[in-house]
Formats: C-alpha cells, sequence, structure tokens
C-alpha cells in the first residue's frame, strides 16, 4: 500500500500537535502530502442559551482563529514536507470522515483525545467515531 496523502485533523491540543509531528516524519519518509484540517465546531457557532446563530463576522472571526492555527502547525513541518490546510466548520467527526473521502487520503493520523475531550465522555470522542467511520487506515497518536 502507497501513502500518498495523510490527513491530520488538529485543534491546537497537545495530542494533535504530536499526531501532527508523527505524521510529518512518516511523511519525510514516504514523500506523502500532509493535509492538516482544523473543524470550527459547528455548536460554537450559536449561542447555547438562545440557539441563535452567530454574525457571518463572527464566524469569520472563528474561521481566522482555525487558519491561523493552521499556519502554526504549518510552519513547523520539515522543510520537504508538502503541507495543505483546509478549515471547515461543522460537526468534527462527520467533517473529518467527508474531507478524508473528498480527498481521497490514504492514513488519517489523530490525536487520542483535544480539547473537546471532557464532553466527549458524554456524546462520544471524535477519535472514536473517526476509527468507526472512516473507509481508509486511521493511526491514533497518543
Amino acid at each position: 500500500m502507497e501513502i500518498k496523502k495523510i490527513l491530520v485533523p488538529v485543534d491546537g491540543s497537545d495530542p494533535s500537535e504530536r499526531a501532527f509531528s508523527y505524521a510529518c516524519a512518516f511523511a519525510e519518509k514516504t514523500g506523502a502530502e500532509v493535509i492538516l484540517l482544523y473543524v470550527v465546531d459547528a455548536d460554537t457557532l450559536i449561542y447555547p442559551v438562545y440557539r441563535v446563530s452567530l454574525a457571518e463576522s463572527d464566524t469569520t472571526s472563528i474561521k481566522k482563529r482555525g487558519e491561523d492555527t493552521l499556519a502554526l502547525y504549518a510552519n513547523d513541518a520539515p522543510e520537504d514536507v508538502k503541507v495543505r490546510q483546509i478549515v471547515n466548520i461543522g460537526v468534527p467527526g462527520s467533517s473529518i470522515i467527508r474531507t478524508a473521502e473528498a480527498e481521497e487520503v490514504d492514513l488519517i493520523v489523530m490525536g487520542n483525545s483535544g480539547k473537546g475531550s471532557v464532553s466527549s465522555f458524554v456524546m462520544g470522542s471524535v477519535s472514536h467515531y473517526t476509527v468507526h467511520h472512516a473507509k481508509c487506515p486511521v493511526l491514533i497518536v497518543k
């Protein structure tokens, strides 16, 4: 099996940073492209009390935060690793799966827990969802 594209969902947490480092090391050895994905959780775009959507300007600032986060990761990548960045708005688990399929990735590398780890106890973790729905191999980095 040849690995040409590696999807790395990140959120700025320590586990996602470790996953990114691992993916870069793997990409250096295989020549694969690393696709960084930051998902702006759709729930953060709605006021929980009123369930009112935020204005588009607020959406833009939240999306900008994702772009800034991805830029930090991309700057840390080794020079010989090609890195592409994608920011999506949606439900993290399903957004990861849709992106993996749309980009035809060969491998997903992600942390075992992220910033939403407390809420994942109640709702199910993003990594768990990804493992069970991905059509390609998923590597969970601790």
